[in-house]
């Protein structure tokens, strides 16, 4: 009896536990079916990361050359020599002051070769200028203008000079024997205590074509350019005491007195560029008149005139006031020098100088007329006025880390063509990339190329300039190389890529 009931208790005991054990099978169960939806597999998004290569077949490169171009004035001392005197110091300093532009990445220096017929510059024609030595027609013991041209040439930079081509000087200034103004009185007039050429005779435009011929001949400079000096200002619309009657009767040929004028100064415009060419093709005129078309028709030149005719290779107009101007919009003003240009390249004027006044309170203003410039057709650089004001800060830091943190090459300006460089061959070793020499190179470029945002555009930055033929590039970067003969740029020939 005892053993059947044990037997019992054993049975109703194997029964409750196989119960619980399907019990909990089917919690279980249920229990897992409830978690699943709860906890679904994570899948990674897709990656919006673009590839870290150049595809030639999908990808856009945007290689952009710009001018940046200052003025170097050496009228009153301004930017050179200052309150520097003897001849090495003054040189050390002319040095020191390219160098410095060069560390800007300025790639064009327009240098005060003449003020008011005093020349920075051996000259049979004009006397040394008393802003050397303090006495006009001192040799100063140098040559600024070559030494400015060699200093910028083995920084590679060009060097123009800038010459005023229209005014001899004050009344009251005393020149020396050798002076133009004393050897040609009658060729001049004066104009409220300043002395001008009469442009409207054939002779002064002889004298002006001589200038310039003796400059290009002697110097290898990269061009000539004119600053904003022609008719004297106010002779327009003032009462006319301009000494011109003569020559008027004797040349006007049927036209009024003010277009007689405006042509006079066509024809030397016309004159002094086939000057220029005829001495040296590949040398470049320009010429830098008022930032306001009404302003530089009243000295009676007309640019569009010039650029029409293609009697110049670039126009660099002074627009020296700030975006908004109520009567000298900086933006209406390149937009308008931009649609006037029939092709000719326009390199806008920037009024440096002028930081901390009313209307550029701060750098800011700088990089929106920069940033304008650059979105503008027919624009493809600025000239800075002047030296000094962007060789210190707050100008000096501006540039370098936003408007020019890396080099540039000149554009194309000019009709003359140089050989075009065959595009180099290259080649990649590890990290080494490597080209040939190429016949008429003057030097090679690498640049490496940066995706532009999220898309399909690459911008080209300059990460090497000189004549090696070999560069060390940076992993996951790409590269291009071509090869320059003066502003003639090669094609590339393939786009490297470093793993």
């Amino acid at each position: 009896m005892r053993t059947a009931s044990l037997y019992g208790l054993y049975k109703m005991g194997i029964k409750k536990i196989l119960i619980f054990c399907t019990m909990s099978l089917i919690i279980y169960s249920c229990s897992k079916e409830n978690l699943e939806p709860d906890n679904p597999p994570i899948t990674p998004p897709p990656s919006t990361e673009k590839p870290k290569q150049f595809n030639t077949s999908t990808d856009n490169l945007l290689i952009k050359h710009e001018l940046r171009a200052a003025w170097l004035t050496t009228a009153w001392k301004l930017d050179w020599p200052g309150t520097t005197t003897g001849a090495d110091n003054q040189r050390n300093l002319l040095i020191s002051i390219i160098n410095n532009l060069k560390s800007l990445n300025i790639n064009v220096i327009y240098f005060q070769a003449m003020t008011s017929c005093e020349a920075f510059y051996s000259s049979s024609i004009f006397p040394w200028s008393s802003y050397i030595t303090g006495t006009q027609g001192q040799n100063p013991g140098f040559d600024p203008l070559a030494v400015a041209i060699e200093a910028a040439h083995s920084r590679g930079m060009e060097l123009h000079a800038w010459i005023n081509p229209l005014r001899v000087g004050a009344v009251t200034t005393v020149n020396v024997p050798s002076h133009p103004a004393v050897l040609y009185p009658n060729r001049y007039s004066e104009y409220k205590g300043v002395r001008y050429w009469n442009a409207g005779l054939p002779e002064v435009r002889v004298f002006l074509q001589d200038a310039v011929k003796e400059i290009v001949n002697n110097y290898n400079v990269d061009g000539i350019h004119f600053d904003d000096y022609f008719y004297p200002d106010g002779l327009k619309s003032s009462a006319d005491t301009w000494n011109d009657s003569a020559a008027y009767a004797l040349y006007g040929a049927g036209k009024t007195l003010n277009e007689w004028r405006e042509n006079n100064i066509d024809m030397m415009v016309k004159a002094v560029n086939e000057a220029i060419k005829g001495a040296k093709a590949k040398a470049v005129f320009g010429i830098s008149p008022s930032g306001q078309y009404a302003n530089t028709l009243a000295l009676y030149a007309n640019p569009i005139t010039w650029m029409n005719n293609k009697w110049i290779d670039y126009l660099a107009p002074q627009i020296y006031w700030q975006i908004g101007h109520s009567t000298a919009d900086f933006d209406k003003l390149a937009r308008f020098w931009s649609s006037s240009s029939a092709g000719v390249p326009v390199f806008p004027g920037l009024a440096a100088y002028r930081l901390g006044e009313s209307g550029f309170p701060t750098v800011t203003e700088f990089l929106n007329q920069v940033s304008l410039c650059r979105a503008l057709p027919n624009i493809n650089g600025n000239v800075w006025f002047r030296t000094e004001h962007i060789l210190k800060d707050p100008m000096n830091s501006f540039i370098k880390q936003n408007l020019y943190q890396t080099p540039s090459l000149v554009p194309k300006i000019g009709t003359y063509n140089t050989t075009i460089p065959q595009a180099p061959s290259v080649s990649l070793s590890q990290k080494i990339i490597t080209w040939n020499f190429v016949d008429n190179a003057t030097e090679y470029v690498v640049y490496e190329l940066q995706r532009i945002g999220t898309g399909n555009d690459w911008n080209a930055v300059i990460r090497y300039k000189g004549g090696n033929t070999t560069f060390s590039g940076e992993n996951t970067k790409n590269y291009i190389v071509i090869a320059v003969n003066g502003r003639e740029k090669s094609t590339y020939q393939k786009v490297v890529y470093v793993p």
